[in-house]
């Protein structure tokens, strides 16, 4: 599916495009650093069915707080906020001996 990724200094925004599934049709998780997004549909009868599925996996970046991600779906986009904590993005010196 077609995916657009754009940060800002507050926030990553993750945009999927996901024409006829709803909210309930997508399964969204995140596990050590990766955030998948995958679904699995099945329609009509025994003899005449249609089976879609997709996984996309995502690394997160480490400044994400991985516990605020929120999304939803709207008009056939699934729309996912990463909001950036500013502690995690800071920059550390490292002194060497």
């Amino acid at each position: 599916p077609e995916t657009k990724v754009i940060k800002t200094e507050t926030e990553y925004s993750i945009s999927v495009s996901v024409p006829g599934l709803t909210k309930e049709d997508l399964k969204i998780s995140t596990k050590d650093g990766i955030l998948k997004i995958s679904f699995e549909k099945k329609e009509g009868d025994k003899s005449n069915h249609f089976v879609g599925s997709f996984i996309k996996s995502y690394n997160i970046p480490d400044d994400v707080k991985e516990k605020d991600i929120i999304g939803k779906v709207e008009n056939g986009i699934l729309e996912l906020t990463l909001p950036i904590d500013k502690k995690k993005a800071l920059e550390r010196l490292i002194s060497l001996n």
